[in-house]
C-alpha cells in the first residue's frame, strides 16, 4: 500500500513492521465458570418455591372435569340461582364483602347463603380441587409416598437408568459363557426338564396371586380431613371430586375419607343439597366417605391456649373445642382456604390462639394447607410504624419460624386459577378467575 506525505512530496513505500513481540489475546471469561455460577444460583432456590404447572400448562384433564362440578352445584342451587333476587343480592354481598363486614354475610339467611355459594363456590371448588391434587394428592390415593418421595425419585429413576446400562453391558460380555452352560445344561436329561417345569409352574403362580392382589380390597384406612371456615361447599366439592377420581382409577385399592368443616354460618342446607347431588351422581356413598358439619365460631377459642375456660362469641351459638376434634379425630390434612384474612380482620390474638391449637394437638406428618385472596385486603398493618404485611409473610413467621413446630413444603405468592374456554360460560353471572396465594406447612 502507498502513502503520500503531507507536504505533498514523492510517493514512499512503507513497509509493513515486523512484529517483534509475542501478541496477548483478551478471551472472554469462561463459559463454564458461568454455567457453575447459575447452577449454584439454581441450588440455592429452596424447592417450596417451585411454581405448581396449572391444569391449562400441563394439558392435565380432570375427572369429573370442572363443568361436572359446576353442573353438580347448578342442580344442588337451582331455586336460588333461577331467582330474581339473585343478581341484586349478589350486588348486596359484594358490597358488605368490601366493607369486610363478613359476619353479615355470613351469619345472614339461607338465600343470601344460596347464593353466595352461587356465585363463588364454582371457581373455587375447582382451584381447591386442582391445588389438592398437586399437593396432597396422595392423601386421597392412598399412596404412600408423598411430595417429597416423588419428587427425589425423579433423580433416583436417572441413577438405576445408568445402573441398567452397566448392567447390560455385563450381561453382553458374559453371552459367551452362557452359551457354553447352555450346551451343559441340555445334557443333563429328565431332571432338568422336570426343574424348567417346576419354574414354569411357580411363574404362573405368582401371576395369579398378583392379579389376586390388584382385584382382591385391601384393609382401608381412614383419612380425616378438618376444613377450618369451609361450610360454603367450595372444598366438600374439591375433595369430593379427588375420591370420584381416586375410585374410577384405583377401585380396588383406596382409603376411606372423613370430612368436618367448621363454619360460622348455618350452612347445613347448602352442604346437604351438595352432599345428596354428589353421592348419587358421583356413587359416593356414606361407607366411603363421612360427612360432619359444626356451625361455631373458631374465634370462641379462649386467647390462652392453657385457658381451661372457653369464652363463647356471642355470634356463635355453640363454641368449638378444636383440641378435642384434633384429638378425636387425627386430620392428615387441615385446610384453611379464603378464611385467614377474616379470621385476623375480627381479632388477631384468637386467630394466632387457632394457630398455637393446631400445633399443640397435631402429630408428625400432619399437612396444613392455606390458600387466600392475592389481593390488597390481604395486607395488615404491624408496628409501631405501621408498615403493611401480606398475611402469607405473617403466617410464614408464625409457623416456621425457629421452634415453631412446622415447615414449609410448597408455597407460592401470587398465582391464576382460570377456566378453560367454554366453561361455565351458561351460568347465571359472570365466573371471574382467582388470584391466590398457598402455602403447605408440615408438621414436624
Amino acid at each position: 500500500m502507498t502513502f503520500r506525505s503531507r507536504s505533498g512530496g514523492p510517493i514512499k513505500n512503507r513497509k509493513p513492521k515486523k512484529q517483534t513481540h509475542t501478541r496477548k489475546l483478551h478471551h472472554p471469561s469462561s463459559s463454564k465458570k458461568d454455567e457453575n455460577e447459575e447452577e449454584k444460583q439454581q441450588s440455592d432456590i429452596p424447592s417450596w418455591s417451585i411454581p405448581l404447572s396449572s391444569c391449562l400448562e400441563s394439558a392435565q384433564i380432570y375427572n369429573p372435569p370442572d363443568s361436572e362440578i359446576l353442573s353438580i352445584l347448578n342442580r344442588s342451587l337451582h331455586d336460588t340461582l333461577s331467582s330474581d333476587e339473585f343478581i341484586p343480592t349478589i350486588q348486596k354481598i359484594k358490597g358488605l364483602l368490601y366493607d369486610k363486614k363478613w359476619l353479615e354475610v355470613f351469619c345472614g339467611s339461607e338465600f343470601i347463603l344460596e347464593s353466595y355459594a352461587g356465585r363463588w363456590v364454582p371457581s373455587r371448588a375447582c382451584c381447591f380441587r386442582e391445588v389438592m391434587d398437586k399437593l396432597v394428592g396422595n392423601i386421597f390415593t392412598g399412596e404412600e409416598k408423598g411430595l417429597e418421595d416423588s419428587m427425589a425419585q425423579l433423580d433416583v429413576d436417572d441413577d438405576e437408568s445408568e445402573e441398567d446400562d452397566e448392567e447390560g453391558e455385563d450381561q453382553k460380555e458374559g453371552e459367551d459363557e452362557t452359551d457354553e452352560e447352555r450346551d451343559d445344561e441340555d445334557s443333563q436329561g429328565d431332571s432338568a426338564e422336570g426343574d424348567d417345569e417346576e419354574g414354569v409352574a411357580d411363574s404362573q403362580w405368582r401371576d395369579q396371586a398378583k392379579q389376586l392382589e390388584q382385584t382382591t380390597p385391601c384393609p382401608q384406612e381412614t383419612h380425616h380431613i378438618l376444613s377450618l371456615g369451609g361450610g360454603a361447599g367450595s372444598e366438600l366439592l374439591a375433595i369430593t371430586a379427588l375420591i370420584r377420581s381416586t375410585i374410577l382409577t384405583r377401585p380396588h385399592s383406596h382409603p376411606k375419607f372423613s370430612w368436618t368443616g367448621i363454619d360460622i354460618g348455618n350452612w347445613y342446607g347448602v352442604l346437604e343439597k351438595i352432599e345428596n347431588a354428589v353421592r348419587i351422581d358421583w356413587k359416593i356413598d356414606s361407607n366411603l366417605l363421612d360427612i360432619n358439619y359444626i356451625k361455631g365460631d373458631l374465634l370462641s377459642l379462649p386467647i390462652n391456649a392453657g385457658d381451661s375456660t372457653l369464652k363463647v362469641n356471642n355470634q356463635s351459638d355453640t363454641f368449638i373445642d378444636l383440641p378435642k376434634l384434633l384429638i378425636d379425630k387425627p386430620p392428615k390434612l387441615i385446610t384453611l382456604f379464603f378464611t385467614l384474612t377474616e379470621l385476623l380482620t375480627q381479632s388477631r390474638p384468637r386467630t394466632l390462639s387457632i394457630l398455637d391449637t393446631i400445633t399443640q394437638n397435631t402429630s408428625s406428618g400432619t399437612y396444613f394447607l392455606v390458600i387466600d385472596s392475592a389481593s390488597d385486603i390481604s395486607d395488615f398493618s404491624l408496628g409501631k410504624d405501621g408498615r403493611k404485611y401480606p398475611v402469607y409473610m405473617i403466617i410464614d413467621t408464625l409457623l416456621t419460624a425457629k421452634g415453631r413446630g412446622w415447615e414449609k413444603v410448597r408455597a407460592e405468592d401470587s398465582r391464576w386459577f382460570r377456566f378453560s374456554e367454554g366453561v361455565g360460560a351458561g351460568w347465571k353471572v359472570k365466573l371471574e378467575n382467582t388470584r391466590y396465594w398457598y402455602r403447605l406447612y408440615r408438621r414436624i
